[in-house]
């Protein structure tokens, strides 16, 4: 399953878990609601900044929103952010340095 789709489900689950609807979710992050819509369904990845809000409306940290059953494996870890970073342009990649940088 590839990140975003996982992080997108793992947004979805903890959201509902805690009664929020999309419509709520979007007014306490302040994000366009169909911007939530692309970031559940994987289609999106969100800014650090927003992954920050998202947190911050959920009341966890930022870094549990990658807690997924399926990243137990250290190699799969490796392999799966090794591909992801390979693709990743020059503005991306001082992104996702920032986020690891801050965990």
């Amino acid at each position: 399953m590839k990140i975003k789709v996982s992080l997108g489900l793992k947004i979805r689950e903890l959201r509902k878990k805690q009664g929020i609807s999309q419509e709520k979710f979007s007014e306490l992050i302040d994000m366009n609601p169909r911007q939530i819509v692309r970031i559940e369904s994987g289609e999106s990845f969100p800014t650090a900044e927003n992954l920050e809000k998202i947190a911050e409306a959920l009341n966890i940290k930022p870094q549990e929103l990658f807690f997924t059953e399926e990243f137990e494996s250290e190699k799969f870890l490796r392999e799966e952010i090794k591909k992801s970073v390979d693709k990743l342009n020059n503005k991306d990649l001082k992104t996702i340095y920032l986020i690891i940088k801050n965990l």
